[in-house]
């Protein structure tokens, strides 16, 4: 079987070659492999005794080589596959998928492929689901998490104090069973379930939850604005914990159901690679490449009903929205496709900390009347996908624009061409839309300059973001729409907090003070719509369109439960 350095050569060579050959030159495998020319020489020399090949050094110093294969690299391919497949070699394969290889090379395999990933059981009747994700995880801490993928592995990990129900509404038993509220929403009391363990085996106690509230409410943490209000923490004792609140805070509890404020251990430094906490899975293995979860048998409520969770990472797929449980064909009938409508807003943001034309009225508005978001949908063929004016799916509906405004609009605003530069994140779909905002600008007359911000490795360093003048991020809800609508305002990892001027943010802090006052939601909700009115009316925030995700899920696996960020619950999957 041909080593990866091979295909890695293969890879790199396919563009230049001509019929079976292809000319190169030695430091250029050198710097491919990271080894010497002399180490480049023993290989190729290898390669050819093994008939993979025939290669023909350059004559003189510095002349190029050739190298003729005995066999085309896409047969190669589906080879290396197949055997693969039947040595059930997950590393090796998922390897060979990160290198610049066609796509459509793998449809001929695909059906081998889907046997290593989906549903397996295995000896001692473990069953097994394998899944793949198209970028890496990035942070698993819960204190800096902002990503929902990621967030949504939280509440598989571990728990929180309290759970919110979706399908009604409510607050629900987790690690505390019972609860009360006294002095005006100022006191509040959680008692708390007996003989929780730990994945270290430590039965929880009320110290734990004293010790990751505090954690949580230092500045710096994306947690610290949920539990600024709280004033002091005691503990009657081991089962039973009081928090009171510097204010009233009827809508407090909500905050605690969060996956963010999974309970920690406070005898264990918290490391996201290892993962302690009293979740349904438990975090055996992370690397760079993947990530395997198997189920914690102790689990105070229910175990989950799979043995083992894989996440296998292929990155730079061409349609990511199959690779969750499919790795060929979308067409397979196998399969079906699980689209959640409502995922989430994306939404362009101005940095008034650094974008002079951010404090001028008229481009605000002028950049919004040359965001067309139907136009941009129709011209990307995004036919599912629909307009939003609001962060809420159910409160959007089309707004009027007006290009022929835009002109008299960049004048006021003396704008007069300078570059900006325009930030996206780098999903695949994102960067589309990025392009065609660019070239919008440009028929007016604005020049954007296009950068793609890595949302694995650098998504929370706030150096990328510092001369950023205007941004584009999709921000996708938690099952607790309220909480998300106040999160996206307040979490220091997203647009809001990381652009806006010091007075809008301070006028809508305001007015969520107030909806948290309210004990009813139709009284919140009017809070919510001053807010949107407030950043709608300024321009501050520019509404594109409502996202919907797909995952493909193999018809054998059956949830009973709602998705989580758009992701399925890990512990309500079940093979049928």
């Amino acid at each position: 079987m041909r080593d990866l350095a091979y295909y890695d050569m293969r890879a790199f060579l396919s563009e230049r070659q001509i019929g079976d050959t292809a000319t190169f030159r030695l430091n250029e495998l050198a710097e491919k492999w990271e080894c010497s020319d002399k180490n480049v020489k023993r290989k190729l020399k290898k390669y050819q005794e093994l008939e993979f090949c025939q290669y023909q050094p350059g004559r003189g110093r510095g002349n190029a080589s050739q190298i003729t294969f005995t066999q085309s690299f896409q047969s190669e391919i589906e080879d290396f596959i197949r055997t693969a497949v039947e040595q059930e070699n997950l590393d090796k394969l998922l390897t060979l998928l990160q290198l610049n290889i066609p796509r459509e090379w793998f449809s001929a395999v695909s059906s081998e492929m889907n046997e290593l990933f989906g549903l397996h059981t295995e000896k001692g009747d473990q069953d097994i689901l394998r899944l793949v994700i198209a970028r890496p995880f990035s942070i698993l801490d819960p204190l800096h998490t902002s990503i929902n993928m990621e967030s949504s592995l939280l509440l598989q990990l571990g728990d929180p104090l309290v759970r919110f129900d979706t399908t009604t509404n409510t607050v629900m038993p987790c690690i505390a069973h019972h609860w009360k509220r006294e002095n005006n929403s100022t006191t509040w009391t959680f008692y708390i379930r007996k003989g929780i363990p730990f994945h270290h085996g430590r039965t929880l106690t009320s110290t734990d939850i004293r010790h990751t509230l505090e954690k949580a409410m230092q500045k710096g943490t994306v947690t610290h604005w949920y539990l600024r209000d709280i004033a002091r923490i005691e503990l009657p004792s081991e089962n039973k914990i009081t928090i009171h609140l510097r204010t009233p805070n009827p809508f407090f509890i909500r905050y605690l159901c969060l996956g963010n404020l999974v309970i920690l251990p406070h005898d264990i430094p918290f490391d996201e690679y290892k993962w302690i906490s009293t979740g349904a899975f438990k975090m055996t293995k992370r690397t760079s490449q993947k990530l395997i979860l198997e189920a914690f048998d102790s689990h105070f409520l229910e175990r989950p009903f799979l043995d083992r969770i894989e996440f296998w990472l292929v990155k730079d797929q061409a349609n990511p929205a199959i690779t969750v449980t499919n790795m060929g064909n979308p067409d397979n009938n196998d399969y079906t496709d699980h689209a959640t409508r409502d995922y989430g807003v994306n939404i362009v943001t101005f940095n008034f900390k650094h974008c002079t034309f951010a404090h001028q009225p008229a481009f605000r508005e002028a950049f919004y009347h040359l965001l067309d978001p139907q136009r941009m949908l129709h011209d990307l063929e995004n036919h599912e996908e629909t307009e939003a004016s609001s962060y809420f799916f159910h409160k959007s509906s089309p707004q009027k624009r007006d290009s022929s405004k835009i002109e008299a609009l960049l004048k006021t605003a003396q704008y007069n061409g300078e570059t900006l530069q325009f930030a996206v994140l780098s999903h695949a779909k994102t960067i589309r839309q990025g392009h065609w905002i660019v070239e919008q600008a440009t028929k007016f007359g604005i020049s954007l300059a296009l950068r793609v911000i890595d949302l694995s490795s650098e998504f929370y360093q706030a150096s990328q973001w510092e001369d950023v003048d205007i941004a584009m991020s999709a921000d996708v809800p938690s099952t607790d729409i309220e909480i998300a609508f106040m999160d996206f305002y307040g979490n220091p990892n997203l647009a809001p907090q990381r652009f806006l001027a010091k007075k809008e943010l301070q006028h809508i802090e305001e007015l969520l003070h107030q909806a948290r006052q309210c004990a009813e939601f139709s009284e919140r909700d009017h809070f919510y719509d001053q807010i949107e009115d407030f950043v709608r009316d300024n321009h501050l925030l520019l509404f594109l369109e409502h996202l919907t995700k797909h995952q493909f899920i193999h018809a054998t696996i059956k949830t009973e439960d709602k998705h989580v960020f758009g992701h399925l619950n890990l512990k309500k999957l079940w093979i049928d």
